[in-house]
């Protein structure tokens, strides 16, 4: 068992020295899923006939900042990580000043009351670029500091490839797993329309990955209007591009039954968002 134990709590190390990231501290909770979480409401749920999810006004509001928290638990058993994305989406605008209020350390707190984690990791604030955000929210939200949240998805990152991406060291943000593509579960449901400027990735391997949200946390200065040069800023891995084009027709990027609901996402060096499609 000591030496199962060993991968587990180095681990714990890497994602905890992450930027702002600090331990949550409850063992005496069970891990929840995503699903559990909602089901689990908290004092401040939001009254269903109040639900902002619910209304036909999806269209994104350039002006509208999504802030969001990582939230690991190691599954030892799976031997990988499991990362629940909680996010202000949809329940209230959270520019980076916002977010600049919020420690990893009252986070972790406030939400051991919902579930255990291994580590809480301050995501940021990002602006979403697609046409038209689908993507559902659930009634229930959970309090951090004046912000709420709620869960948007879950990712599975196996042992194996959190060590091909990070050498299991300590690195800023995880800066080693950008580029490196994984699994998000959850209902997605992004739409850019016929005529949009869109900017995207495109893997050596020719698969393609649209911005769905940039951030200024590592690049201040960085504006929608600067994104068409973004290629002069960021550190691309060899073989990898970075193109703008505007659509001749309208991308649908959904989780679905024919996609296990999940989509491939993955992202910069400056923690800029992309999601794959065909």
């Amino acid at each position: 068992m000591k030496c199962l134990l060993a991968p587990a709590l180095l681990l714990t190390s890497v994602l905890s020295t992450a930027v702002f990231a600090q331990p949550a501290n409850n063992p005496s909770a069970s891990p929840q899923t995503p699903a559990q979480m909602t089901q689990q409401a908290p004092a401040s749920q939001a009254p269903a006939g109040n639900n902002p999810s619910v209304g036909p006004d999806s269209a994104v509001k350039l002006d509208n900042w999504n802030c969001t928290l990582q939230a690991a638990e190691f599954d030892l058993w799976r031997l990988e990580v499991r990362v629940t994305t909680l996010s202000t989406y949809r329940l209230q605008n959270c520019p980076a000043t916002a977010m600049d209020k919020v420690t990893a350390a009252s986070a972790a707190a406030q939400l051991r009351t919902v579930a255990s984690f291994s580590a809480i990791v301050k995501g940021g604030s990002h602006q979403q670029i697609m046409d038209i955000n689908l993507t559902p929210i659930s009634s229930e939200y959970f309090w951090v500091s004046n912000l709420k949240f709620s869960v948007i998805g879950q990712a599975r990152i196996s042992l194996k490839q959190l060590f091909e991406t990070t050498k299991l060291k300590n690195t800023k943000n995880l800066a080693g797993a950008s580029y490196t593509p994984f699994r998000l579960y959850g209902e997605t449901h992004y739409i850019w329309n016929t005529g949009s400027l869109v900017h995207r990735l495109v893997s050596p391997k020719g698969e393609t990955y649209l911005m769905t949200s940039y951030t200024q946390e590592v690049q201040p200065a960085l504006t929608r209007e600067k994104l068409s040069t973004l290629d002069t800023l960021l550190r691309l891995p060899p073989g990898w591009k970075y193109e703008n084009y505007f659509l001749d027709r309208t991308i649908v990027v959904r989780a679905g039954v024919e996609n296990d609901n999940s989509v491939e996402v993955l992202f910069d060096d400056l923690n800029n968002n992309y999601v794959q499609y065909d």
